[in-house]
């Protein structure tokens, strides 16, 4: 804005708070927001520290959650096997599958990279508080799984942002998904459920919530539920915890760890009390791998219940997202950096201002974790890893 014209909008501002009208926030949801200069990058270490030699994954890789909006044509897909080859990524699910024609025309795209690249379907909430709209969604649901939809996508937005008509939020138990859960567990497809958001997201904006000292909320509170009238953790937690009781026959993969990453012992009590649940580690690892003794003891118990995901996309790079996944599985590496899910215009990793430590798996638990406890979900790929493991 031209600083003749800006200096008359904030005499403008400035004129109605006098006559007694408030000027409209520029965050309705947070009005005491100020914006705050950009945080620097990480510093360079300057202690020299070993490095176990890795470029790729040690065994092939089912990779549970990754997006694929970008897979349009041939050379899409193409591009997107040559990253997977070059990483040691075996089998990709593509959690954008999309919902009826938009499913259909991934379908045929990818038809001939079936064995690589497999798409999960996603539930067009348009229509929820209209009748009928979940027996028609189970129904169209089950056309996509006989037309090698291998599993089903429920985003954040199932708790946080869809409502009933009288503004109230509509979460994961309410029964007009029904229809839906039990579809899968008809056809035996996992469902691949993302609840709820990063803990810290929750909390209040500012230098105390180590996502904000991370660089997260520096120009915009979006994605900050703190006082905006969005549902807490407990409640959706509560929810999910109701949707896998009701049912049983049906298998979550709860995504990034359930968005329990910050406390284990809920993890924990999750997956004890639901046979029916499992966890996927999708950017999560920023976190976990700042207590390795802790998260690797966890996994060792849970051995048969993780499963990997990197919520990553096909233009993430091999050395500065896929290499630290592996580093921090395979390997007892200290104080490297981590996965960045998002970094900022001056390349700060905005999940996290720190560095992260390997957990070592033994090479029989990494084998659950990359592979064979994914392939319980996806009978399809059992070929394709096999080959892959026996080429190496």
């Amino acid at each position: 804005m031209p600083g003749s014209f800006r200096i008359l909008a904030i005499l403008g501002a400035t004129c109605l708070v006098a006559a007694g009208q408030t000027a409209t926030p520029r965050f309705p949801s947070h009005p005491d927001f100020k914006p705050t200069p950009e945080v620097p990058a990480m510093p360079k270490a300057l202690m020299k520290m070993p490095r176990t030699n890795i470029t790729r994954a040690k065994f092939p890789v089912v990779d549970f959650h990754l997006h694929g909006q970008s897979l349009k044509t041939p050379a899409d897909y193409e591009k997107m096997i040559q990253l997977m080859d070059k990483t040691g990524i075996g089998v990709i699910c593509n959690m954008d599958g999309g919902f009826g024609k938009a499913f259909d025309r991934n379908i045929e795209a990818g038809a001939q990279y079936q064995d690589r690249i497999i798409h999960f379907a996603r539930l067009d909430f348009n229509g929820i508080n209209e009748p009928g709209w979940a027996e028609k969604t189970a129904a169209e649901l089950e056309r996509c799984f006989r037309a090698g939809a291998a599993g089903l996508k429920i985003n954040k937005v199932l708790g946080l942002d869809l409502r009933n008509p009288d503004g109230s939020y509509i979460q994961a138990d309410d029964k007009r998904f029904d229809p839906s859960w039990e579809m899968c567990a008809k056809y035996n497809k996992p469902v691949m459920i993302h609840t709820g958001d990063s803990y810290g997201r929750f909390f209040p904006i500012g230098p105390e919530n180590e996502r904000y000292e991370a660089g997260l909320w520096r120009s915009s509170p979006e994605g900050n539920y703190y006082k905006t009238g969005q549902p807490t953790p407990d409640v959706i937690e509560k929810a999910r915890e109701n949707m896998h009781a009701h049912h049983p026959n049906t298998r979550f993969i709860n995504a990034h760890l359930a968005m329990l990453y910050y406390d284990m012992d809920k993890v924990a009590a999750l997956l004890d009390r639901y046979p029916n649940a499992d966890v996927e580690l999708s950017a999560t690892v920023q976190d976990l791998g700042r207590a390795p003794r802790m998260i690797r003891e966890c996994f060792l118990k849970y051995q048969d219940r993780v499963l990997f995901g990197s919520d990553g996309n096909p233009s993430r790079g091999i050395e500065e997202f896929w290499v630290p996944h592996w580093r921090f599985l395979e390997t007892f590496d200290e104080h490297f950096d981590h996965p960045a899910q998002i970094r900022s215009a001056t390349g700060a990793p905005l999940h996290g201002r720190w560095r992260i430590y390997g957990i070592g798996l033994p090479d029989y638990v990494l084998r659950k974790v990359y592979y064979a406890n994914a392939l319980r979900y996806l009978p399809a790929a059992r070929a394709t890893i096999e080959k892959q493991l026996a080429g190496r």
